[in-house]
């Protein structure tokens, strides 16, 4: 003890421990054995501390300590306890002084480095500042990927500036402002029909209604067949789908809005092959659902985005009509939302079905044995399974809208054809567009550079005043004051605050209101905060957020087996799920509900396809509702599919993986690493049957046995999920394998068996929970990771936050009117 044992004269004070606590006694007892000179497990050493905390390394030291103590995580359970008036009494101890050696060190750390846009942001910048929708777009597609650093890909120390990425971002900067330049007249509303693959018109508005010739329609890739409607009788991504023949060749001739209007009706929801066409990835009673996607065909099938999602009900033909966003050169394309697989396999599995009625089918197969052709569109004419029978298309557009477009507005304003602009005129537009750019006013000389290669430039025969001023543009979009945000050291100015608040609630620049109220010097973060809230575009901090807190990008790295989970696919449980988790979200911030929501709640967010997944019942269609939960299984996050699918692997679970996953995102604790000469699991499971069996196993490696106990039981007690969040009670394929025993053992002797049991001890730790949200939020807010230095105003807040209710909404207001969030 005589060599870690610090003096009472060092302190310069006369009487500093407790009456139940001494402290360098307690760790010297409880500590020194794991983490002293001859061992220091998980690389921890204690012996050197002393009761002088005069650097952040010794503070960050006496912290964990005094985590693991609040935790009872330590002493392990096999070693000598303390009493709890003991543990009490040194937390109380050290926390203060924890408290008065933070005073005394506050300093300059903590800073955000130099930070760029990451590309979610550089994209809603660019929509932003010049109107151009990147929903299909993407100028930042060939940008390579952002490195995350523990899920969060807005940190500044991991967003680099490569050589490559310069070169994308000149690239990027020409065509955005290509497609921003547009001198042309306002395009007038047109009208376009399509019944039929090969039957379209230009219509005018007196024929929108007019009765078509009932026709014969062939189409190699769909079945032939006399009617007066096309039949979709395949899942959209295999086959099943109807383009928009009037635009096939060059889509839409202008971005804007449209209006589509499909005649459609829907047959087979009930149909004879219950058992084949489940093979196939559809249910007897399965709902039709007709999709509407923007579609380039000139670049590849992946180049879609889902438009609308309807359940088709009625199987009298009727028009459906939507307004929808279509970038020019898509066009629209009607789909089998989740139709049985793909169309060119469904006879084969039809015919073969185990006791389906094809009586039916018969003298349509007798008619050609001989032609194998002939017998498929044949059988398609007498099939009876799911199908969409689209009969017409019809697309009116693009809207009126404001022109010239808000991008050409801000380059070019007043000049009409930019055949000839002034040196005057190019500096005013290039002055106010990279103010618009950079966020701030420009600097004195920042723009001298680009000003004189834009003079330079104009001054060449070959090349015309439009191209110089447009380069012009494309530097400013390549240059520091966009890409970075202004962030200087200290306090930050109004300006710099405006972008902070605005990026870490929009993803964006600032609207004009907030640049505004920067402009007067006089930023009121509070309620800015809550108008900003009320903005559509404040749906982007609730998406993006839930992104890097629950590490969505699992799913997009380790995506579910289309074989094991062909549900998942057809049914479209990942927008499902990702919908469900954003609306609670968005629910419990907009009514300000307490934190402990996210633990366990008594409702959540809906529609068909998920609540069947579910096994919830009463929820009907496709549209997004609250409802109310019997099953408390599913009650809070740990129930939600995006959260079950992103601690998975998309083909089985592990509870070590859930494990780690629900310590680190809804408990701020973060297991070592296992040691590198240790396996994943033991060898020798000889005599194992489950992976709980594996695991027992391998908690008999004495360095494993530790980490384990904290790890592995949440993990257990999710085991009742499958890899996308289905309910299961045993293991296999098929269901029937051994039984899952979802059961666990927690420190501190608490024990469970499942999911709610467990759930209702995460609501004792709800403290826990909330210090781990609030650091998430900071880290997404700040764009960097924390360290010890944020303790104290992290403390603050979470003092405050139990003060006002534990609200949702107050805590992000907590957070945005912080000291740490308004300076650098």
């Amino acid at each position: 003890m005589k060599f870690i044992y610090p003096l009472l004269s060092l302190l310069g004070i006369t009487s500093v421990y407790s009456a139940e606590v001494d402290p360098m006694h307690f760790l010297e007892t409880y500590c020194i054995a794991c983490h002293g000179g001859e061992k220091q497990k998980g690389k921890r050493r204690f012996d050197h501390l002393d009761l002088e905390i005069t650097d952040f390394e010794k503070v960050e030291h006496w912290q964990e300590i005094v985590d693991q103590l609040n935790l009872y995580d330590m002493p392990p359970e096999d070693e000598p306890q303390p009493s709890d008036e003991q543990r009490d009494a040194m937390i109380d101890f050290v926390t203060a002084k924890l408290t008065e050696a933070q005073a005394k060190m506050k300093s300059s750390g903590g800073h955000t480095v130099l930070r760029r846009l990451n590309a979610t942001e550089y994209r809603y910048t660019i929509e932003d500042l010049l109107g151009i929708k990147t929903e299909m777009w993407d100028p930042a597609a060939d940008f390579p990927k952002d490195v995350a650093i523990h899920g969060f890909d807005n940190n500044g120390e991991a967003l680099v500036t490569s050589s490559m990425l310069l070169e994308e971002y000149l690239e990027a900067a020409e065509s955005i402002i290509e497609k921003a330049t547009n001198f042309g007249d306002k395009p007038e509303m047109q009208l376009w029909a399509s019944w039929h693959p090969f039957h379209f018109s230009k219509l005018p508005e007196d024929l929108v209604d007019a009765p078509r010739n009932e026709v014969y329609s062939f189409d190699r890739y769909r079945p032939k067949y006399k009617g007066d409607y096309t039949k979709l009788v395949g899942r959209h991504d295999r086959g099943g789908s109807i383009g928009f023949r009037p635009w096939a060749m060059d889509g839409a001739p202008e971005s804007g809005i449209y209006t589509v209007r499909v005649k459609v009706a829907s047959s087979g929801v009930n149909h004879p092959y219950p058992k084949a066409l489940s093979r196939a990835g559809s249910q007897p009673g399965d709902l039709n659902i007709l999709e509407l996607r923007a579609v380039d065909r000139r670049a590849s099938l992946s180049a879609t985005r889902v438009m609308v999602r309807e359940k088709l009900t009625n199987e009298e033909p009727e028009w459906l009509e939507w307004d929808v966003y279509i970038e020019k050169g898509y066009q629209p394309e009607v789909r089998m939302g989740n139709g049985p697989g793909a169309a060119k396999n469904l006879m084969r599995i039809v015919l073969k079905g185990e006791g389906a009625d094809l009586e039916h089918m018969q003298p349509f197969l007798e008619k050609s044995d001989d032609d194998g052709l002939a017998r498929w569109h044949n059988f398609f004419e007498a099939y009876q399974g799911p199908q969409i029978r689209v009969y017409e298309i019809q697309v009116k557009g693009p809207h009126p809208e404001p022109w010239p477009r808000k991008g050409q507005q801000l380059l070019f304003s007043d000049i009409k054809d930019g055949k000839k602009i002034s040196h005057g005129k190019a500096n005013d537009q290039l002055m106010a567009f990279a103010e618009a750019a950079y966020r701030r006013p420009v600097k004195e000389g920042e723009l001298d550079d680009i000003l004189e290669m834009v003079y330079t430039m104009k001054k060449q025969d070959d090349v015309s005043d439009l191209e110089a001023v447009q380069f012009g543009f494309q530097a400013i979009l390549a240059s520091p004051g966009f890409l970075y945000l202004s962030q200087s050291e200290g306090a930050l100015d109004s300006y710099a605050l405006a972008s902070r608040l605005s990026y870490f609630l929009y993803s964006s620049m600032p609207d004009q209101e907030l640049l505004d109220a920067a402009a007067t010097g006089e930023l009121d973060l509070l309620a800015q905060t809550e108008r900003m809230l009320q903005d559509p575009k404040s749906d982007r901090f609730v998406k993006e957020f839930l992104y890097d807190w629950l590490h969505y990008n699992n799913v997009g790295e380790m995506p579910p087996s289309n074989k094991a989970f062909r549900e998942y696919y057809r049914d479209q449980l990942g927008t499902a799920m990702a919908t469900e988790t954003e609306m609670f979200f968005r629910d419990l911030l907009d009514r300000n509900g307490e934190l402990k929501h996210f633990l366990d709640s008594d409702y959540t967010f809906l529609n068909e396809p998920l609540a069947n997944h579910y096994d919830i019942e009463g929820v009907e269609g496709l549209e997004f509702r609250r409802v109310e939960l019997t099953d408390r299984r599913r009650g809070g996050l740990l129930g939600q599919g995006s959260f079950l699918t992103a601690s998975a692997n998309g083909v089985d679970t592990s509870p070590v993986v859930r494990g780690v996953y629900l310590l680190e995102q809804v408990l701020g604790e973060v297991p070592a690493p296992p040691p590198p000469d240790v396996p994943g699991l033991e060898p020798d499971i000889r005599g194992a049957s489950t992976i709980r069996d594996m695991l027992v196993k391998h908690r008999e490696i004495k360095t494993c046995a530790e980490c384990h106990a904290t790890i592995d039981p949440p993990g257990f007690a999710l085991e009742n999920f499958d890899a996308i969040g289905g309910w299961r009670t045993n293991y296999g394929e098929d269901g029937k394998g051994l039984p899952i025993d979802a059961s666990g053992r927690l420190k501190g002797d608490v024990e469970f068996d499942g999911v709610v049991q467990f759930k209702e001890h995460l609501l004792t730790r709800q403290d826990q929970f909330a210090r781990c949200l609030t650091e998430k939020l900071l880290t997404f807010a700040l764009g960097r990771e924390l360290d010890i230095q944020d303790r104290p105003e992290i403390d603050r807040i979470l003092s405050d936050l139990d003060s006002k209710g534990n609200g949702l909404k107050d805590l992000l207001l907590l957070v945005v009117t912080s000291e740490m969030f308004a300076s650098n």
